[in-house]
């Protein structure tokens, strides 16, 4: 079983578009018919896959993170203008 963890960049057509953490250029392009459990666009997840079978589990704790990060970077931008 391979295990990796990406970000869920956007929705595009009938797939959602994986770019895998932390440098985010690899990408992995899954059907939305495939994902069992809902997501948003920057949610970050494990992914295992077997074969072509994907197993995608929600990361809550680390998503939550890294929005309060990127909150707090366009506070500091805010107050430098």
């Amino acid at each position: 079983m391979n295990s990796n963890k990406y970000t869920l960049d956007r929705f595009e057509g009938d797939y959602a578009v994986f770019l895998k953490t932390p440098n985010e250029t690899e990408i992995l392009q899954i059907l939305c018919s495939d994902i069992k459990v809902k997501l948003k666009q920057g949610d970050i997840v494990n992914i295992s896959s077997i074969e072509d079978k994907y197993e995608i589990e929600p990361l809550v704790e680390e998503t939550t993170n890294q929005k309060e990060k990127v909150r707090r970077l366009l506070e500091q931008l805010k107050e430098r203008s």
